[in-house]
């Protein structure tokens, strides 16, 4: 009685290399797979972060809307707006008056007056409030910061007489300006900026 022996490679299973081919193509697709995923959530991220930027860009300038619009100009406060600069780029500051409760000048007395100070300092936006308007120490002085990665602040001031925008404001006869032009350029992803702009009509509330 003999037996035949079965011709090699009639035998069920997988050789060595057909296994190889498969694990590198599954590899090759999860690697294309994940690798979409990771740059689709790197956008949504991204996009998200920038929109956060820009909600504290909005109320930063808000706040700082409300309060240069009721400013107002006296011999113990006048308005001053200084040019300055910083690695570059604008770092201005502005000095004036408000109202602390924003009631409105027409209503506002000296002692519900506030000084207020908007300035760059390195990459910080900072507003300084002095409440005692007569106080000579800094234990009246309140300081806050209301942006971080500035990386720019620049004030400019519309004269009504000379009907020019003008880059510093010396407070001369205790007029406040016309109107105020903000410009706050902020470092974004990806090492971007992004400066935007608020235009300010003083006396108008």
């Amino acid at each position: 009685m003999s037996f035949r022996r079965a011709p090699q490679g009639s035998e069920g299973g997988f050789t060595l290399i057909e296994i190889l081919l498969a694990v590198s193509l599954v590899a090759m697709m999860a690697t294309l797979v994940f690798g979409s995923l990771y740059v689709t959530m790197s956008a949504i991220e991204a996009a998200r972060a920038n929109s956060a930027n820009e909600q504290i860009v909005r109320s930063t300038l808000r706040v700082m809307t409300d309060e240069l619009s009721i400013g107002v100009g006296q011999a113990t406060g006048p308005w001053m707006g200084i040019n300055g600069q910083q690695d570059g780029q604008p770092a201005d500051s502005v000095a004036f008056l408000t109202m602390g409760q924003f009631r409105g000048v027409d209503s506002a007395k000296d002692t519900e007056l506030v000084r207020i100070v908007y300035t760059r300092e390195g990459d910080r936006l900072l507003r300084f409030v002095r409440r005692n308007l007569y106080g000579l120490t800094d234990e009246s002085v309140e300081q806050v910061e209301l942006a971080t990665k500035v990386k720019g602040f620049n004030v400019r001031y519309y004269d009504r007489k000379s009907n020019l925008w003008l880059d510093e404001w010396d407070g001369r006869a205790r007029e406040s300006p016309k109107a105020i032009l903000l410009e706050l350029t902020l470092l974004q992803e990806k090492a971007e900026l992004q400066t935007v702009r608020q235009w300010v009509a003083v006396g108008a509330s």
